[in-house]
């Protein structure tokens, strides 16, 4: 017996017209493997609509995020590495480059002495600079209330002053009323 249309019908739920819907109960009457196959997937269907959604294990969430900040930290080490090999490399191919260029009239010890003092220097600026911009960092928080303070403080005495010289000149150049008659 053939169950091909009947079992394309069954699973793909489309809407079918009255001639195949008679076709598919005769057939469904008739075969045993086809109905057992519309019952499985009707009881299919109400397990889907009657369970309920999984929830995540509890501090899932926080687990998520020490592993996602742990993989982005080794991440950024992986990168900061490759990146010095990869300039540490940059500047040998360079140093090669000009050793050869300059073979006959370099001074290797001078040289020498000169890249590492250039070196020294540069990583000694770098420090410096990471220094500073931790400095700034952790005293930000500190800093913005007393800028804020000052700036507004300024704004203010900006504003009396101007309303103190604009009432001075309303003043001076208002009439002058007399007092009285002096007869």
């Amino acid at each position: 017996m053939s169950h091909q249309p009947y079992e394309a019908y069954l699973i793909r739920r489309e809407p079918l017209s009255s001639e195949q819907q008679h076709e598919l109960n005769c057939h469904l009457n008739e075969c045993e493997t086809c109905s057992t196959l519309a019952g499985a997937l009707v009881n299919l269907e109400d397990v889907f609509i009657n369970s309920r959604t999984p929830e995540p294990a509890p501090g899932f969430t926080q687990r998520w995020q020490a592993r996602l900040a742990g993989y982005r930290q080794k991440r950024q080490n992986r990168n900061l590495w490759l990146m010095t090999i990869g300039l540490f490399s940059l500047a040998g191919f360079i140093m090669l480059f000009l050793f050869l260029f300059h073979l006959q009239n370099l001074n290797i010890g001078y040289e020498l002495s000169l890249m590492i003092a250039r070196i020294s220097r540069f990583v000694a600026e770098v420090r410096l600079s990471v220094n500073m911009f931790r400095s700034i960092t952790s005293a930000l928080p500190l800093i913005i209330p007393i800028v804020f303070l000052l700036i507004a403080s300024a704004l203010l005495s900006v504003t009396a002053l101007t309303l103190t010289w604009f009432r001075a000149i309303i003043r001076l150049y208002s009439p002058i009323q007399e007092r009285g008659n002096l007869s």
